[in-house]
């Protein structure tokens, strides 16, 4: 397909893009402006949904050292419930980098995704656990682990936005993140340490400094997507894609 809405991501696929971490990062913290106390009020909401749900699956298991298929089944459906409001705030991010304004109730718009988002999570957690475990059985330390499984974390990033916004399937939405990530992987892992140094210093000052750390982690996020992958509404919350429509297929893509 030679659809226009793909025309970025097939650019940045076959010849790959170009990712400035300074003028990404200036961006960010300019377009934060008006937007931090919607942003972490977002985040705040699907923070507080998973402690609640995490104390309800507590509460159900007891002190059982194993637990019941009841409570396992229990689990996944709290991954499912939180895996479209986990998205969102990606996608709040997205929405801040096309310019639109943000709302905290954003974290409910994308529940029409929670089959394939769902799915997504599993896969990715799946695949960002298997280091540490993989290094200890090979007698290293965890802290070996944990750079691969810092890097998988980094390359899985386009994948939520790449469902609801492309409308790619679970395996193409994390196949192609992972080929975009290999395209500009020293940009994305530096832009991702100078975050965490930012965080560094938020949890340095008392906490005070997250009102901007988070904000500007969520739109650098979205940033980085429109630059690889561009944006195919700009109303993203309105858009009327259908969630279980075939997307390109994936050969359309290979390089």
């Amino acid at each position: 397909m030679n659809e226009p809405r793909f025309s970025r991501l097939h650019t940045s696929l076959q010849q790959g893009f170009t990712l400035s971490p300074n003028a990404i990062l200036k961006e960010a913290w300019q377009r934060i402006h008006g937007a931090k106390l919607p942003i972490i009020l977002a985040t705040l909401g699907v923070v507080g949904v998973w402690l609640v749900l995490n104390q309800l699956l507590v509460t159900i298991s007891g002190d059982e050292e194993e637990l019941s298929w009841e409570v396992n089944l229990l689990g996944l459906m709290i991954s499912m419930l939180m895996a479209p409001m986990t998205a969102a705030l990606d996608m709040i991010g997205v929405h801040r980098a096309a310019d639109k304004t943000v709302r905290p109730n954003q974290i409910f718009d994308y529940f029409k995704f929670i089959v394939p988002l769902a799915i997504t999570s599993m896969i990715m957690g799946l695949l960002t656990s298997l280091f540490i475990p993989l290094s200890l059985s090979v007698g290293l330390s965890p802290i070996v682990g944990m750079i691969p499984t810092m890097l998988m974390s980094i390359a899985l990033m386009f994948t939520f936005p790449l469902i609801i916004d492309k409308g790619f399937t679970p395996l193409q939405a994390i196949t192609t993140s992972l080929r975009l990530f290999s395209r500009q992987w020293v940009a994305l892992f530096s832009i991702h340490i100078m975050l965490v140094l930012v965080f560094v210093v938020a949890i340095l000052s008392f906490g005070i400094g997250f009102i901007w750390a988070i904000p500007l982690y969520m739109v650098t996020k979205g940033i980085i997507y429109r630059q690889a992958c561009g944006i195919d509404s700009l109303d993203m919350t309105n858009s009327n894609q259908d969630p279980t429509a075939t997307p390109p297929s994936k050969d359309h893509f290979d390089a």
